[in-house]
């Protein structure tokens, strides 16, 4: 599967108006631009963007944007220049 950056953005976008709650991907998929984006799609997606440390998960499926991806979101950066630094001894996870 192809990775689409302008899905992931429209994705994390759409995580951030979400405000201090967490998004499913039904909840997700209702707030894209692209309404009928399949959920397997998002999911990958989501996933690609928590190997960004952009967005976080919770043990339930609820998805966040990280202090990071709120970063990258009011610097206006594009996906392509999001370069993430993550410890190498850190296990990224889920949320607690």
């Amino acid at each position: 599967m192809k990775r689409d950056k302008a899905l992931m953005a429209d994705i994390l976008k759409t995580l951030a108006s979400f405000g201090t709650s967490y998004g499913d991907i039904e909840k997700i998929q209702q707030g894209l631009e692209t309404k009928n984006t399949p959920p397997e799609l998002i999911q990958h997606h989501l996933r690609l963007l928590h190997d960004r440390a952009l967005v976080a998960v919770d043990i339930h499926q609820f998805w966040r944007v990280t202090d990071h991806g709120y970063d990258v979101l009011e610097a206006e950066d594009d996906l392509n220049s999001c370069a993430v630094q993550i410890e190498s001894n850190k296990t990224r996870g889920f949320d607690n």
